[in-house]
């Protein structure tokens, strides 16, 4: 029997220096359990040595859902978190611990970990488990640039005629997205991944419930084939039309072959001896190029992604939203540039991060590599330069992918 288990309500948390940190404040992120995503809300105020406030848990298909009055204390460098009351619940939804740890990088704080059943809490089942990541939501100072952006485009719904009247209208478009997360490989030479598909899931969910992309136009393909991604790509080019939207993202291997100046993806079926199960740059652009849509957004979270772009894109504040909404687009965003990137992403993890920060109700893809890039410089172990502009030769038109916040 297939079911959703929403996980929530007693919570431990470790870290080191516990007592230093005030964890008051809103946590948003996501749950895992077989594949399928719930979102996590904690507000949570400290006080007096104390933890009081509530957790709220919803499932992407909105038929389990759960609210729980929280207490808690820190205790011997724990922050330990138990449901007091339970507000009200639907559907499957039960309780469990959370085992998290708590990380500060570059001024951005976040719980991770894993969830687990737990009898003795009378929660879920002990054999159930599944990941838990949370980011504490920023509170927007308007000091800076980038910042009073954000409360510019927050206001673009109430203050800002054009700006309501673009939400409106994207609201009666269709938003696309092909996700492809792969973590093994068939040829023995190439090396197996931990954590692409991971992040695979976790996009598809922060865009299916945090933006404008119904489930039933997300398409998450996990290990697949040079024949799978051909096949979803070909779909997409008489599915998408010229008012639609469409946001392409891929996790795993890339290489660069030096001899051709090209670059490439490497589906689970690749080979290094044999180029024909190889996915080039060339071809990629070929099916943003053609695939009719309004706006394309590609990425690449892969070695040698940077090889698709030729040049960088910059836009004005969010004002300008309008304008480049006006015009087609086929951007990338990648994980780095000509060069190796770790298997453990710091490039996944701010742009999740930001996805699930933003409140404005318009986010432009410039925007949103903006506000995360200097985070990745700053926290990837070899120095890695993400990377945004135009991909070459495939329609671009100066225009740009604008993420629609769901209401």
């Amino acid at each position: 029997m297939r079911c959703t288990l929403i996980t929530l309500l007693a919570t431990l948390c470790t870290y080191t220096y516990a007592q230093s940190v005030d964890i008051s404040g809103t946590w948003l992120g996501t749950s895992t359990f077989l594949k399928e995503h719930t979102q996590l809300k904690y507000e949570l105020t400290q006080k007096d040595g104390g933890i009081t406030g509530f957790i709220y848990a919803k499932n992407l298909q909105k038929n389990d859902s759960i609210k729980a009055r929280i207490k808690g204390k820190i205790k011997n460098g724990k922050i330990i978190l138990e449901g007091e009351e339970i507000i009200y619940r639907s559907g499957m939804a039960c309780m469990a611990r959370n085992e998290l740890s708590y990380q500060l990088n570059n001024g951005q704080e976040s719980l991770t970990g894993k969830w687990k059943g737990d009898l003795k809490l009378n929660t879920c089942p002990p054999i159930v488990s599944g990941t838990v990541t949370l980011f504490k939501e920023v509170v927007t100072n308007a000091s800076s640039l980038a910042e009073t952006e954000t409360v510019e485009t927050k206001q673009i719904g109430d203050k800002d005629t054009l700006g309501k009247a673009l939400v409106n209208e994207l609201s009666k478009r269709k938003y696309y997205a092909l996700i492809i997360g792969i973590n093994d490989y068939m040829d023995d030479e190439i090396q197996d991944l931990d954590n692409p598909i991971n992040d695979a899931e976790q996009l598809a969910g922060v865009l299916t419930y945090h933006y404008s992309f119904d489930q039933e136009n997300v398409t998450v393909l996990e290990n697949p084939r040079r024949e799978d991604i051909i096949t979803a790509l070909d779909g997409l080019t008489s599915l998408v039309t010229e008012k639609d939207n469409l946001l392409i993202f891929y996790a795993g291997h890339g290489i660069w072959n030096q001899q051709l100046n090209q670059g490439y993806w490497l589906p689970s079926d690749a080979s290094l001896t044999s180029k024909s199960y190889w996915l080039s740059n060339s071809t990629l652009r070929d099916y943003v190029g053609g695939i009719k849509s309004k706006h394309t957004l590609l990425i690449s979270d892969a070695c040698f992604s940077g090889g698709i772009l030729k040049e960088r894109a910059v836009f004005g504040n969010s004002r300008a939203i309008l304008e480049v909404y006006k015009l087609p687009s086929r951007k990338a965003m990648t994980s780095g540039t000509l060069k190796t990137v770790p298997d453990e992403s710091v490039f996944i993890e701010y742009l999740l991060k930001n996805l699930v920060n933003n409140q404005a109700p318009l986010l432009s893809a410039d925007q949103l590599f903006r506000h995360f890039k200097t985070a990745v410089i700053n926290n990837s172990p070899n120095g890695q330069v993400p990377q945004y502009g135009p991909i070459t030769q495939a329609g671009d038109e100066g225009g740009d992918f604008i993420f629609l916040k769901r209401q």
